[in-house]
């Protein structure tokens, strides 16, 4: 059960992370670079928080 419960928010934010990325890039045919940047970000960390968790959810890892 407690693989579940680090599972599904790294699920939810590994979503996130690639909506927030894929919007950021949609955002450089308007040239506004600071949304570019500011959506890449919020990627990034989303992203990293939910290897963690899931890195956390495998089966037999401490």
């Amino acid at each position: 059960m407690g693989n579940l419960i680090l599972a599904l928010p790294a699920a939810l934010l590994g979503k996130l992370a690639w909506t927030s990325i894929r919007t950021g890039s949609e955002w450089t045919r308007y040239r506004q670079w600071d949304a570019v940047v500011t959506n890449i970000a919020i990627g990034a960390v989303c992203g990293g928080i939910a290897t963690a968790l899931a890195a956390k959810a495998v089966p037999g890892r401490d």
